[in-house]
């Protein structure tokens, strides 16, 4: 009997150090911080939900473009933001036929976006913010192009449905897989990913475990669990080395479209992808295939922030590039005239076109009030009738008599440019609008 304290006193001695290893709050939170809550965190300010008041009318989705009602909201699918003056780049199938677009960032704010430029083909689109501040959502980390490793952790970030912000992780399971049409093989070079990736996740990125964008979300399979895939970064980064020009977005000539590639060797490799004809970058003897070292005296090491850097070039700039034999090449951005600018769409093509103002939407009841209508068409395409908007010509969408000019830039006397029309229809209940498609090819004067 009197051994009994004694145990007691043992055995509660025994429980005391149980209860004071448990760590802290604090401590304990901080140990499910994995890296893969580290890399969501990095990105998910940067990653975006695209909505509009478009309906799918799936009866008539291949000769018609959706109802597009005025009292709904549709979600579309997920972007991210590559800069801070509100470029978002997405899928190119989130956005298609889509007439007004919103965006809602990741606090919340929402904005309305139009489309710079898709590409259905390599299913990627670019969009711009309107009036939105630098400060509202940084750009997202991007890796170094054709940096994969087969197996590592990737995860997709998405942001669908207006629900917020979602994430699903895995591994990169495939390198290099094929997309075929008929029978040839359109690409080579598609990532695949066993991270769930939904509908609404489309458009989205597919990041590394270090928080860097590797890839643009883009189908699953369906019916296939597990089985998702993604565009690779250097592909996206060479279709928006097309996009993001001065031309673009200054109305000021320069002429070089920028590319990059992953050498086997794993070097990456620089160089002039394209160069648009009777520019000032032609004038001074660049032509494709130039690889390039440095750019205005900085070496360059990344493709999007050099084509970023040449959408803010303004007339009168020098610009110098430098090859690798050392000789630099010097020349200067010119300003487009809006005088050829705004007379290409009818000296060029023989179509008139109206600039659509508000007042003129709400006089013809349209369910836009931007873009360009057609007074007079051309003599070349009779399909094309009096009151159709002009949406596209060539991979270029078209807001202003300024987009034609450089949708033309490197067409000439008797080629054929692609054009998407589209004439509108209200319906009975003055609510809704029917846009029917219109694909033609306009002649180059």
């Amino acid at each position: 009997m009197k051994k009994l304290p004694v145990i007691l006193i043992l055995l509660l001695g025994a429980a005391l150090p149980l209860t004071a290893q448990q760590p802290p709050p604090d401590e304990a939170r901080a140990r499910r911080i994995t890296p893969t809550v580290k890399a969501a965190a990095r990105v998910l300010p940067s990653v975006v939900n695209l909505s509009t008041e478009r309906l799918l009318d799936n009866d008539q989705a291949d000769d018609f473009f959706p109802l597009l009602d005025k009292r709904r909201g549709y979600s579309l699918g997920s972007g991210c933001i590559i800069s801070e003056s509100g470029l978002v780049v997405t899928s190119a199938h989130v956005v298609h036929n889509a007439m007004r677009i919103n965006v809602t960032l990741h606090d919340g704010q929402i904005f309305t976006a139009e489309i710079i430029a898709a590409d259905e083909l390599n299913d990627i689109a670019l969009l711009r913010l309107h009036n939105i501040p630098k400060a509202s959502s940084p750009p997202i980390p991007t890796a170094a192009p054709g940096d994969l490793i087969l197996g590592e952790t990737v995860i997709a970030v998405g942001n669908p449905y207006g629900l917020g912000n979602t994430i699903s992780h895995g591994v990169l399971s495939g390198i290099g897989r094929q997309v075929t049409y008929g029978d040839h093989v359109v690409f080579s070079d598609i990532l695949q990913t066993d991270c769930a990736i939904h509908a609404g996740n489309s458009g989205g990125p597919l990041i590394n475990i270090n928080g860097e964008m590797i890839g643009l979300t883009s189908s699953v399979i369906r019916g296939a669990d597990g089985i998702g895939f993604a565009i690779p970064l250097q592909r996206l980064e060479n279709i928006l080395g097309h996009w993001l020009t001065p031309e673009r977005f200054n109305n000021v000539s320069v002429g070089v479209i920028p590319g990059v590639r992953r050498m086997q060797d794993g070097e990456l490799v620089f160089f002039v992808s394209d160069v648009m004809n009777d520019s000032p970058a032609w004038e001074a003897g660049i032509r494709p295939g130039l690889k390039l070292l440095r750019f205005n005296d900085s070496p360059i090491t990344n493709l999007l922030s050099l084509s970023l850097a040449l959408t803010r070039l303004k007339a009168g700039d020098e610009i110098t590039l430098t090859p690798p034999s050392g000789n630099q090449i010097r020349f200067t951005a010119e300003k487009i005239s809006m005088t050829d600018a705004a007379s290409a769409p009818e000296k060029r093509l023989g179509l008139r076109l109206r600039q659509i103002t508000p007042e003129l939407a709400r006089t013809l009841n349209y369910p836009t009030n931007a873009g360009l209508i057609v007074s007079k068409p051309p003599e070349s395409a009779p399909e094309v009738k009096r009151g159709d908007i002009l949406i596209r010509l060539g991979s270029i969408p078209i807001q202003k008599p300024e987009d034609i000019a450089i949708a033309l830039r490197n067409y000439h006397y008797g080629d054929t440019v692609p054009a998407l029309l589209a004439s509108v229809t209200p319906t009975a209940d003055g609510q809704r609008y029917r846009l029917e498609r219109k694909n033609v090819n306009l002649y180059v004067k």
